[in-house]
């Protein structure tokens, strides 16, 4: 069980948190979330939490404030935790470590945005639940703040960390909450539970982060085999089974169930979902995608889920299934970089043809231009630079149509009409620029979503100069193939575990592509068990 706000961050880890779109599906007002959002952020200042947008100033600041006896300690408890060997043992002992108060607010400052983001999004769910479980609690940074916003409400937090346990119990008294205790609880021996209005599970239930989950049929297909063999195996490797049994006996009648783990890859959620589903849970709401940093990377998290039973006398939500399809968007098929590397590409772009420019002053960032245009007949990209202190380009296929131009120029000039907000529009658009040593090996477009596979389907006239598909004993599947289309030289892999990765340069470094194929044909024959 770890807890939610323990499941990840570690100074070997550098993990990724940044809020970007926090939906509710009319749950709550936007009046309510950007309140839950204030008071957040000042119950994380309580905390000694602190956001940082730059891995560099997170861990300088890490420097700065952990001793070098503390950072020793850190270090090792990762290390055992991320040992392949690692399981339940070292797992506590990294909780327990890392609940000791010079440590807490740093580590868990990684996690800022999950706060942000995670937090208000279950707080706006809570309504008029009088028990509420926080299961998997941690050191209970969020049930503490949930207990502070709906104090009519009795919160239980639960964990399998002591000191953890601890920790959340003295920070809740330090706070004067009367309406939350914390337990010191594993799921497998837990001899009765209480029931309660709400159960929240929020990196809690799921916490395998090495298992790749149910392979697809094929490599061609995201589609799963509806063979409980595999799902019973699954649940039973990652605990998930014990976990959802004292959750669903820990629920009320007419109760629910928030959600939210380590399940964006479709090869884990789908066996989530059906777990879920096997135990007669269905959507009370659409899924909420929530995307946000740990520090300077995505976090590869969610979707959250509001769940219940239907045979509880609750009402019925027509429309709403499981849907098992990957989370496919626009967004996901446009490749971005900034800094030298957004320039080395734009520069290198073949046959570019300009479709459209702009200019204006902007207050804060000087001098703005943004040029689109098309390259080849198969990609189009958009080129920004402030001045001299930013560059970044954003490429796409051409299957979009005109989709993201159209939406990127809406929000430039939104930041061009208020005068304000274009720093925070370039921040959360393109990621950190790449080292100096990284710049030359920039691809023209690079994709390792599932939307990748829809763009290589796409590809025009693709000619394959070679390819390799292999299989597994136990039927896993990769796919690796590289050739050319509209003068581009390219590289696809698939796998059986959602896995997609689409790589284009021009032709006078097509020698990159076939290093590339040849380095991961050995890979694969070296590890005929790959993931």
């Amino acid at each position: 069980m770890g807890c939610d706000e323990n499941s990840s961050p570690s100074p070997k880890i550098d993990p990724h948190c940044r809020l970007t779109n926090l939906q509710t599906h009319g749950v709550s007002s936007a009046h309510s979330q950007t309140a839950f959002q204030d008071t957040l952020t000042s119950h994380l200042a309580w905390w000694g939490l602190r956001r940082f947008e730059r891995d560099a100033d997170y861990f300088r600041w890490q420097r700065e404030t952990l001793s070098p006896g503390d950072l020793r300690t850190l270090n090792t408890l990762v290390e055992q935790k991320q040992a392949p060997a690692a399981g339940a043992t070292e797992e506590v002992a990294f909780y327990d470590g890392t609940a000791q108060p010079q440590i807490l607010p740093v580590l868990h400052s990684q996690q800022y945005d999950y706060y942000m983001a995670v937090g208000p999004a279950v707080a706006g769910r809570i309504g008029q639940a009088r028990t509420v479980l926080d299961w998997g609690c941690g050191v209970g940074i969020l049930t503490t703040f949930y207990a502070r916003q709906f104090p009519h409400a009795s919160f239980v937090g639960v964990d399998r960390s002591a000191r953890s346990v601890t920790a959340a119990s003295e920070r809740a008294a330090a706070l004067g909450l009367g309406n939350v205790r914390f337990e010191c609880r594993e799921a497998e021996q837990a001899q009765s539970v209480d029931r309660y209005d709400l159960v929240v599970a929020t990196h809690a239930l799921l916490q395998a982060e090495r298992d790749p989950g149910i392979p697809s049929r094929n490599w061609q297909t995201f589609e799963r085999a509806l063979d409980p063999d595999p799902q019973s195996a699954f649940e039973r490797r990652t605990g998930l089974d014990a976990r959802l049994a004292y959750v669903t006996a820990a629920l009320a009648p007419g109760g629910r169930l928030i959600v939210f783990e380590k399940t964006r890859q479709t090869a884990r959620r789908v066996p989530f979902q059906r777990a879920l589903a096997a135990r007669g849970f269905t959507l009370r709401e659409p899924p909420l995608p929530l995307r946000y940093m740990l520090v300077e990377e995505v976090a590869d998290d969610g979707p959250l889920y509001v769940v219940g039973w239907v045979t509880d006398g609750s009402p019925a939500h027509a429309g709403l299934v499981w849907d098992e399809a990957p989370e496919l968007n626009a967004e996901e098929e446009v490749s971005r970089c900034s800094g030298d590397a957004a320039t080395f590409v734009w520069e290198r772009l073949p046959d570019r043809a300009v479709t459209r420019e702009a200019e204006w002053v902007d207050p804060r960032h000087g001098s703005i231009r943004v040029e689109w245009g098309t390259s080849q007949t198969i990609l189009s990209y958009l080129y920004l630079t402030t001045g001299q202190t930013f560059r970044g380009i954003l490429v796409w296929s051409q299957r979009l149509g005109p989709e993201v131009a159209s939406q990127v120029a809406r929000e430039l000039e939104g930041a061009k009409l208020r005068g304000s907000g274009l720093g925070d529009l370039l921040r959360a658009t393109w990621p950190a620029p790449a080292s100096q040593l990284e710049v030359d090996q920039t691809p023209l477009y690079e994709n390792h979503t599932a939307a990748a596979q829809h763009v290589w389907s796409w590809l025009p006239c693709r000619r394959v100069l070679q390819g390799s598909t292999s299989e597994a004993p136990d039927g896993r599947q990769r796919h690796l193939e590289h050739g050319t289309v509209a003068g581009l030289a390219y590289l696809y892999c698939a796998n059986t575990f959602d896995q997609r990765q689409l790589v284009m340069v021009e032709p006078p470094r097509a020698s990159l592509i076939l290093r590339y194929y040849e380095e991961l044909l050995q890979v694969d024959e070296a590890s005929p068990h790959y993931s």
